[in-house]
């Protein structure tokens, strides 16, 4: 055999080496680095017509936890000691707790208690209920009320704070499994519910597609597709994903914020789309 033809064996050899390196780091990658890779991201939102007892308010909004498939007890301490540094006003959980796929047991709901009470708020804590919990309602109910969370079901909160001038808040159930109730979700005894500033929080964000007009939305549920560029929302490549794909959209004056959530649903991998605690500060100027 010539040595010529060598040669292009021994390249041939270190290429698919370098293939099969880089297939393996890439799916080490997806698969146990970026789910896990835990980020805050920052933003202020204002709005003139925010209370001025409200002006700096600070939120901190999570979601889509779907315990049992990249997030377990040691994930769930790290994200409630991440919140806590925040040292926020209002914490909202967007729903979404639990996977179907998974089955809790005794140990796991008593770690999502504990820890969920150990979520500090200034003022208060709020939560809805995602498409996810609703099978099991009644125990994401019992997880969260012992938590300390106020459970907007179909339901509204008026939050007065060192002023006369309230904010609403307004929780709706999952649009996904037809729970949706706006008129008893923003329906006030003897009076309009629409003389208050109103933020509105929901697991989807075809909320916006509802005959609403709160000053802000907040909702999860999409993942952003647990994919991003250069593979947009291929993973889960749903209608609700599609259409909701960036973290901000605007309505006529509805400000509408959507988390890319903390897990993963059937496929436990994330790309360009790191687990994402938010965190807003509302001004009023």
């Amino acid at each position: 055999m010539k040595e010529n033809e060598i040669v292009p064996k021994k390249r041939w050899k270190k290429i698919l080496l370098f293939l099969i390196l880089f297939i393996l780091g890439f799916y080490l990658y997806i698969r146990y680095v970026e789910p896990n890779w835990i980020t805050v991201q920052e933003q202020a939102i204002y709005d003139e017509n925010l209370p001025s007892s409200f002006d700096g308010l600070k939120i901190t909004h999570f979601s889509d936890i779907l315990y049992g498939e990249t997030i377990d007890a040691q994930n769930i301490a790290k994200i409630v000691a991440k919140i806590n540094e925040l040292n926020s006003d209002i914490v909202l959980f967007s729903g979404d707790l639990f996977n179907d796929t998974y089955q809790l047991n005794d140990q796991d709901i008593e770690q999502l208690k504990e820890n969920f009470k150990n979520i500090h708020a200034n003022i208060k804590k709020y939560a809805v209920i995602g498409d996810n919990d609703v099978i099991n309602k009644d125990l994401y109910l019992e997880i969260l009320e012992f938590s300390n969370f106020v459970v907007l079901d179909n339901q509204n909160d008026l939050l007065y704070y060192d002023g006369n001038d309230p904010i609403l808040f307004v929780g709706t159930s999952s649009i996904k499994e037809n729970l949706l109730d706006i008129e008893k979700a923003s329906v006030r005894e003897n009076e309009p519910s629409n003389q208050y500033f109103t933020i509105w929080l929901s697991h989807e964000p075809t909320i916006l597609n509802q005959n609403i007009t709160p000053n802000i939305i907040f909702a999860g549920h999409t993942l952003k597709g647990l994919t991003t560029l250069p593979f947009k929302g291929f993973l889960l490549n749903q209608e609700e994903i599609n259409e909701f794909t960036k973290n901000q959209y605007k309505k006529n004056n509805t400000k509408m914020y959507i988390t890319s959530g903390l897990g993963t649903y059937k496929i436990p991998i994330r790309f360009l789309n790191r687990p994402t605690i938010n965190f807003y500060r509302l001004y009023k100027h």
